[in-house]
């Protein structure tokens, strides 16, 4: 049972053998400060072993007493010294290294995130300090200099760590539910026009330029474009095989099912990988497109060369290789595809993600329909006039 210490007071045995009360070092006239806590609570904690803390007053003492030994008890109990460390210790040793489950892109965003905004903005404060007023501040601060999307992104990756640090029974509960987010504006897709692309294409350094036209003439993503090997290209059957991305110089699968898909080429496409083939040699494990070192493309070289393309043929700013895949699906849709083909062709795990995002670019369906219901009744009701009347 919870119970409460004097540490101002301690019982000896008198010389007529009664107990006595006597001061401690602790009491101010003995040298104690006069602030000091002297109210001690007591209780048991999960290793059987008792915990202690002090409080000024002895009825706040009482009380956490009774609520550690009812948290023990409810299953919810937490080690307030295990909530003594910083979120920077916390998410640097504890959460950050526990990530094995990741992605290496995905482990790389987050540490990003965790070094460039929350570490700067919690990285001294003790993680059971943290109150849904600090995630709420965090927020503002991030507000002031990203965009809605990337604040909600990092505000993610603050709410994994905080949830683990619960899971872990360092904080009671985590700080970051039903905090308010900056609102996200819908983002109404405009493909590029025909000549953007070209331009794009015609700006982009030779050497990561089939990679471009892999974006709008395929539909890739930038991992897609990057892993394609020479063993995914069927030019006979007019096919590329989209199985691999391309990931920090090294080939890995796909994020999700959806993702891996057999694509229909047209031959001019077929041309620029041919065209390629003869420029450049293959190489680790037979990609397409490589850097000066023959190696693996990665993203970081590529993205600077792209922004060089995107200011060389005259675009805005922030244009990206994703807008290429977005010229793709434009195409789909005027060629009156299926949607549900679309959703394959550009790897989409449902058919809500592929409306969703080109929904708008699809013909006017209001009117389409009418006279259907017409064709199936009339004739049916006309031949049953003509009975009626023989």
């Amino acid at each position: 049972m919870a119970r409460v210490r004097d540490l101002w007071f301690s019982s000896v045995i008198g010389p007529d053998g009664q107990k006595q009360r006597q001061k401690t070092k602790r009491h101010p006239d003995n040298g104690g400060s006069k602030d000091s806590k002297r109210w001690l609570a007591v209780w048991i904690g999960l290793d059987g072993k008792e915990e202690t803390k002090a409080f000024k007053t002895k009825t706040q003492a009482e009380s956490h007493g009774t609520t550690k030994e009812a948290d023990r008890l409810r299953g919810v109990y937490v080690d307030d010294r295990r909530g003594r460390l910083t979120f920077r210790e916390y998410a640097q040793t504890r959460w950050l290294p526990s990530q094995v489950h990741l992605r290496i892109n995905s482990l790389d965003t987050y540490t990003v995130h965790l070094n460039a905004h929350l570490i700067p903005a919690l990285g001294e404060r003790r993680i059971g300090s943290l109150t849904r007023a600090d995630m709420k501040a965090v927020v503002a601060r991030l507000n002031k200099s990203l965009a809605p999307t990337t604040v909600h992104t990092v505000f993610a990756v603050l709410r994994l760590i905080m949830q683990a640090a619960v899971d872990d029974g360092d904080i009671p509960s985590n700080p970051c539910s039903r905090v308010p987010l900056p609102r996200i504006e819908a983002r109404v897709v405009e493909p590029l026009p025909v000549e953007a692309v070209l331009a794009l294409a015609d700006a982009m350094t030779p050497r990561y330029r089939l990679a471009v036209w892999l974006g709008f003439g395929l539909g890739l993503r930038l991992g897609e474009a990057l892993g394609l090997t020479t063993a995914k290209v069927d030019a006979q059957a007019k096919r590329v095989y989209v199985h691999r991305q391309a990931q920090n110089g090294q080939l890995v699968e796909l994020k999700t099912k959806a993702s891996r898909r057999t694509l229909p080429v047209d031959d001019l496409i077929l041309t620029k990988i041919e065209d390629h083939q003869k420029t450049y040699s293959a190489g680790p494990e037979g990609v397409l497109i490589t850097n000066r070192c023959r190696r693996i493309a990665q993203r970081k070289s590529f993205n600077e060369c792209w922004r060089e393309a995107v200011e060389k043929a005259g675009l805005p700013k922030g244009t990206r290789f994703h807008d290429l895949r977005h010229f793709y699906a434009s195409g789909l849709i005027k060629a009156n595809l299926n949607p549900k083909v679309i959703q394959t062709r550009l790897g989409h795990a449902t058919i809500a993600e592929t409306m969703d995002t080109y929904g708008h670019l699809f013909p006017d369906q209001d009117d389409l329909g009418r006279g259907a219901i017409d064709a199936l009744l009339i004739p049916t009701i006309t031949e049953q006039g003509r009975n009626r009347q023989s």
